[in-house]
C-alpha cells in the first residue's frame, strides 16, 4: 500500500488541534456559497434500485458531453444538500467534473425510497454506476464518500474484485467505518455520547417522517427506549434490512471484508484522534496488501473535520480531506487540480 507525501500532510490551526474539536468546530463554520449555488441550479432524477426501490440524484452538469463524473456520496443521517456534499460538488465542478450528489435512502423526508438506508446499501452504488455508464458511455467516473457513504463506496468496489466496470478509475474516502462492529463499540461508549444521540435524534426524526408516510412499512417503535446505536440497528436496521441481528449487519456490511478485492485505486482518509472510527482496522493486513489503496492517516482531524491551517498548494479552500480527495479523483480521470478557478469566480459564472 503506498504511503502519503509530506505534501500531503494534514496540519491544523493550533487552536484547532482536538479530534473533538476538529469534529464539531469544522462542521459549524460556513462553507463558501458557490455549493449552494451550484446545487440550487442542479437538475434531479430518480433511478431505480435492484429491489425497486427509488434513489435520488442531483446533477451538476457542464454540457452534453463530460470530461468526467463525480459521484459524492454522504455520511449518516446526511444528504446531498449537506454542506460538504455541496462544498465537493462545487470544488469538483471547478476541476472539470460533471457532479452527481446522492440522497441516499430516507436521507429526508420527501425522499421517494421506502427501504431503510443503511452502511451496506452497496447495491445502490452499483445502480448508480450502472447509470452513470449508460448515461454518459466512455465517460471516467471517480467517487468520493463520507463516512457511511465512505463503507458503501469501498463495499462496493470490492464487490466488483477483479473486473470493475471499465469507466470506474478513482475512489476515495473520508472518515470511513470500515468495521461496523468496532465503530459501533466505540461510538457508545459513554464519553461519545454527544454524537451518539446527534445521530440517535435525527435517525428517529427521519423514521417518524417515514412511519407517517408508509405506517405499513414502518411499525411502531418505542423509539424513546433507544439509546445506543447498536440498539437502533438491532430494532430498526436488522429487522427492517433482512439482517438477523445487528452483529449480522455488521459482519455482513462492513467494507473490511472485501475491501482486499478492490481492484480500483483509491484513497483512504483518516485521523487517528478520530472521536468515533477507531483506527486500529486501517492497519490490518488486507489493507497493506492491496496496493491500489492508499492510506492518508493523519495524527488529527476528528471525524470528517480536516480544517487546515491554511490552504495548501493553493486548494480552495482549509478542507484538506476534501481536497485530497478531489485531487487524487482528478488524477486518474485527467483532470488539472487545484482547479484555475475560485469558488467566487465558479458562483459568478453561474447562470
Amino acid at each position: 500500500m503506498p504511503t502519503a507525501s509530506e505534501l500531503d500532510q494534514f496540519v491544523p490551526p493550533q487552536w484547532l488541534r482536538s479530534g473533538h474539536l476538529q469534529t464539531i468546530v469544522p462542521n459549524k463554520i460556513r462553507r463558501h456559497p458557490a455549493g449552494r449555488d451550484l446545487a440550487n441550479r442542479s437538475s434531479a432524477e430518480t433511478i431505480p434500485t435492484a429491489d425497486d426501490d427509488r434513489i435520488s440524484l442531483h446533477w451538476s452538469t457542464k454540457g452534453e458531453n463530460p470530461d468526467a463524473v463525480l459521484v459524492v456520496l454522504h455520511g449518516l443521517t446526511g444528504c446531498a444538500e449537506a454542506d460538504n456534499v455541496m462544498a465537493v460538488a462545487a470544488k469538483g465542478h471547478l476541476a472539470g467534473f460533471d457532479v452527481v450528489r446522492v440522497d441516499l435512502r430516507n436521507s429526508q423526508g420527501d425522499h421517494p425510497s421506502v427501504g431503510i438506508g443503511h452502511a451496506g446499501r452497496s447495491e445502490d452504488l452499483h445502480s448508480i454506476i450502472d447509470h452513470v455508464g449508460r448515461r454518459h458511455p466512455g465517460v471516467p467516473i471517480a467517487i468520493i464518500g463520507f463516512s457511511l457513504g465512505g463503507n458503501i463506496a469501498l463495499k462496493a468496489l470490492g464487490e466488483y474484485g477483479p473486473e470493475p466496470p471499465a469507466d470506474l478509475r478513482a475512489g476515495a474516502v473520508i472518515s470511513v467505518p470500515i468495521d461496523l462492529d468496532d465503530a459501533c463499540r466505540a461510538i457508545d461508549r459513554t464519553r461519545n455520547w454527544i454524537y451518539r444521540n446527534y445521530f440517535l435524534r435525527r435517525l428517529s426524526r427521519r423514521y417518524q417522517i417515514r412511519r407517517q408516510n408508509h405506517p405499513e412499512l414502518f411499525p411502531h417503535l418505542d423509539l424513546a427506549r433507544i439509546s445506543t446505536i447498536r440498539a437502533w440497528d438491532n430494532a430498526v436496521v436488522a429487522p427492517l434490512s433482512g439482517f438477523a441481528d445487528a452483529e449480522d449487519y455488521y459482519s455482513r456490511s462492513s467494507a473490511l471484508r472485501v475491501i482486499h478485492r478492490v481492484y480500483v485505486p483509491s484513497l483512504i482518509i483518516h485521523a487517528q484522534d478520530d472521536p468515533f472510527i477507531p483506527f486500529d482496522p486501517f492497519q490490518r493486513a488486507e489493507l497493506r496488501k492491496n496496493d491500489l489503496l492508499q492510506l492518508l492517516a493523519s495524527q488529527q482531524g476528528g471525524h470528517v473535520g480536516f480544517f487546515a491551517e491554511r490552504n495548501g498548494g493553493s486548494d480552495p479552500d482549509r478542507y484538506w480531506a476534501e481536497n485530497r480527495a478531489l485531487a487524487f479523483c482528478a488524477a486518474r480521470v485527467g483532470l488539472a487540480w487545484p482547479p484555475a478557478l475560485s469558488l467566487d469566480e465558479l458562483s459568478d459564472t453561474l447562470p
